[in-house]
């Protein structure tokens, strides 16, 4: 029943006389009424929505009238959620509507309510003009169900930020809904569901639609302010949208001095909406941990690209080079190394290339006895490389393998990935990608799919900044930690001053191996060999001999394995030999510093230093400005502290700015800041959805194309026949128990046929005999 603008004070009084102690208007100050005053609108919906919430039922906002003159809202109508019919019930009483094709049967959700509440805005107060509070139906009345009503869902500020920071943090919706059941005292206290936490993180990741790079970049402008030596480039199409993306943080730039001397490089999928793939530059540091030396996110995977990521990376890290780096077998990185790193030592993921060779040589590991262990006998175990083509050689004509096309192709890329071939060059004793394959691994517990650019790169920076802080968390163990001893020898006492506790474990291992094998001098003091016939940890061992070249004097030591040149420890049959001639401490001539304890403590001089003073580059104004930036802020307030010392400084300002003015030339802009509000022309468009080559397929089983194709022989499960060629459907002896069955058949039909023309008969001849 609608009210039309009665008094006020008489409608207030006949209120309170019919009110009673157990009506929930009891309270006036919390109940509407004609000429109640609001000053805002939404003073006045909040209002009435906590009316709602005592009563029982749930509003919306459902018209509202403007002034023709002033274009302002005058008037706003709230009704109850149930106001007015559902769209189906309003076809049902129409009965020229078309009909549609059944859908699924939903219980409406209005029933034509009029309850309501009409606000006017009159001399600059809104007014309650109309009230009606006649419901025509149920109101609910316990508290845990009014919090599921529709207006009185919500999420304040404070669990907002909560969804935001655990989302950060790469945790799902059903778990923060949990999270925040505990916070509050229970789900019967939550006034949110987990499908509204689910559309509060979908929210969140809709505001920087159509500015993702934007705010990826304003981001990193921010780490610059805080990093003076964070280093990224964007690489933009014709269009404006984004091609490449490449950022690197200034403590990697600096470890890279140290740790730099080898890489692995590979990309991974799955990371993002554009579909662009993740590149990381991975190098291991002094705990023998994988580190991010630079992250970078290509839309297409061809030269161009890799060339472009490799140049600036190398501008990242002050122009030093990698002594060796390792990929996969992609033709387009190899063309770009060569091109940017011409002298470095170029070395293909020895478990990619024996990954295709498994896929391709798959038959022969199982119809050549022996043939696959003595390929990896071949590979891994030749210490030369004329040791591995003569075992090649020999292999191939003992399996008759010689003209197997994978294997000629196999030998014709030998150079590229065969360990003999590499034996001489330090790889911190890698020789494939698998630490790049673990990082991505890592990368993607935390990204998904379907995040944003700047998401990932925030997953990233957690990523980076959790890879940092493990460092430090080792380093205070190997400085505080006394590793325990597990031999005698004094070499194992002087490597444990040195060496971090994990490079630490791995040399107690080789002192371990010392115990293998025999000691045969062929010179004395100069040349030895040592053999090994026994190891339990080794299948099918083959015996394997060593020869170890001494110098007593200069304690100099050579093993053929090259297990120091390549790994940067002693070997166990360098160790071996040096104890047989009296040598029992370990030369400091063969104590790599990459492997110490104090590695990364030994910087002279700031690598920021040196660059800020040569560098022209961007980069290196940005690192210059934010350098000079904190001290100009601190003479600024000086300054500003008497009129004396501002005019001195505004004259020192003068001739400053008029001298900079003559060394820097006439430029516009010397900031390096981005700022998507203010920048012009330089908007990066968000990349299309990128056609990469995609992650790789796995097969349930290696078939390649070159395999004979073998089918399993069927079995008949009548006739147990598999050289018949058929089954149980087309068998023959199925098709003559089948004939077989229905003679029988028809034979029992005529036998009863037959006795019930007898029986019949014999009925016919009795009622003759009965009439008679």
């Amino acid at each position: 029943m609608a009210i039309e603008e009665p008094d006020p004070q008489e409608t207030q009084s006949s209120q309170e006389a019919s009110m009673d102690d157990t009506d929930p208007h009891a309270d006036l100050a919390l109940c509407p009424f004609i000429g109640k005053e609001f000053m805002t609108e939404d003073e006045a919906k909040d209002f009435y929505n906590g009316y709602a919430y005592r009563m029982g039922f749930s509003i919306r906002r459902a018209t509202f009238c403007k002034s023709v003159k002033s274009d302002e809202v005058t008037s706003v109508r709230f009704v109850c959620s149930m106001e007015g019919l559902s769209k189906k019930c309003r076809e049902a009483q129409n009965e020229n509507a078309p009909t549609k094709s059944p859908q699924k049967d939903r219980p409406a959700n209005r029933t034509g309510c009029k309850a309501s509440l009409r606000i006017r805005f009159v001399d600059g107060i809104w007014k309650v003009s109309v009230f009606n509070d006649v419901h025509n139906h149920l109101l609910v009345t316990s508290p845990s169900k009014k919090r599921s009503l529709r207006s009185h869902k919500s999420l304040n500020s404070d669990d907002k930020e909560i969804i935001k920071d655990m989302t950060a943090q790469n945790i799902e919706a059903a778990k923060i809904h949990e999270c925040l059941a505990v916070k509050h005292g229970g789900k019967k206290f939550l006034r949110f569901k987990r499908k509204d936490i689910s559309n509060e993180i979908a929210y969140q990741k809709q505001k920087i639609l159509g500015v993702d790079v934007d705010s990826t970049l304003v981001y990193f402008q921010k780490k610059q302010e805080d990093d003076p030596e964070f280093f990224y480039a964007v690489d933009v199409d014709e269009s404006g949208r984004l091609k490449n993306l490449f950022w690197v943080d200034g403590r990697a730039r600096r470890s890279f001095q140290e740790f730099g001397e080898v890489i692995t490089f590979d990309t991974t999928y799955q990371t993002n909406r554009y579909k662009m793939p993740l590149a990381p530059f991975i190098g291991v540091n002094h705990h023998r941990m994988n580190i991010f030396f630079g992250i970078a996110m290509l839309r297409s995977e061809d030269t161009s690209g890799f060339v472009w990521l490799f140049q600036n990376w190398i501008e990242a890290m002050y122009g030093k080079k990698p002594k060796a780096i390792i990929t996969d077998q992609d033709p387009a990185m190899r063309i770009a190394i060569k091109e940017v790193f011409p002298n470095v030592v170029h070395r293909c993921c020895q478990w990619h290339v024996m990954r295709k060779a498994r896929e391709h040589l798959g038959a022969l590991y199982g119809t050549k006895e022996g043939f696959e262990h003595e390929l990896k006998r071949v590979i891994n175990r030749s210490m030369t490389i004329s040791d591995f083509e003569e075992g090649w050689a020999a292999m191939l004509r003992k399996h008759d393998l010689r003209k197997n096309r994978h294997l000629k192709y196999m030998y014709s890329q030998r150079s590229e990935w065969v360990p003999a071939y590499f034996r001489d060059y330090f790889f911190a004793n890698m020789s494939s990608s698998q630490r790049s394959e673990s990082a991505n691994n890592t990368i993607k517990s935390w990204s998904r799919h379907h995040n944003s650019m700047y998401q990932l790169v925030l997953h990233m920076e957690k990523i980076v900044e959790g890879r940092w802080q493990t460092e430090s968390d080792l380093d205070i163990a190997s400085m505080n930690a006394v590793p325990r001893l597990s031999t005698l020898f004094k070499i194992e006492k002087d490597a444990s001053e040195f060496y971090t506790c994990t490079v630490m474990s791995v040399f107690k291992e080789i002192l371990k191996k010392t115990q293998l094998g025999f000691v045969k001098k062929i010179e004395k003091d100069s040349l030895y060999e040592v053999t090994i016939k026994y190891n339990p940890m080794v299948a099918k061992m083959v015996p394997e001999t060593y020869m170890v070249n001494i110098n007593v004097l200069e304690e100099l030591v050579s093993c053929s394995c090259r297990g120091y040149e390549f790994d940067g420890l002693l070997c166990s049959h360098a160790i071996k030999v040096m104890h047989h001639v009296g040598i029992d401490h370990l030369p400091n001539r063969y104590i790599m510093k990459r492997w110490c304890k104090d590695a990364n403590a030994s910087v002279k001089r700031s690598t920021l230093e040196r660059s800020m003073e040569v560098g022209a580059t961007k980069e290196h104004e940005t690192l210059r400005f934010a350098t000079l930036k904190p001290r100009m802020v601190k003479i600024l307030k000086m300054a500003s502290k008497s009129c004396d010392a501002f005019r001195y400084l505004k004259e020192m300002l003068d001739i400053a700015e008029e001298q900079l003015g003559l060394m820097v030339g006439d430029q516009e802009n010397l900031s390096c800041d981005i700022d998507t509000s203010t920048r012009t022309g330089s908007h990066v468009i968000d990349p299309p959805v990128s056609k990469c080559k995609g992650k790789r397929k796995q097969p349930k089983r290696f078939k390649p194309p070159s395999e004979p194709k073998r089918f399993k022989p069927r079995k008949c499960s009548i006739c147990d026949n598999t050289k018949g060629g058929h089954n149980s459907r087309t068998c023959l002896l199925k098709k003559a128990a089948g004939k077989k069955k229905n003679n029988q058949k028809d034979d029992d039909i005529d036998s009863i046929d037959e006795e019930d023309f007898e029986e019949e008969d014999m009925e016919d001849a009795h009622e003759d005999k009965d009439s008679m």
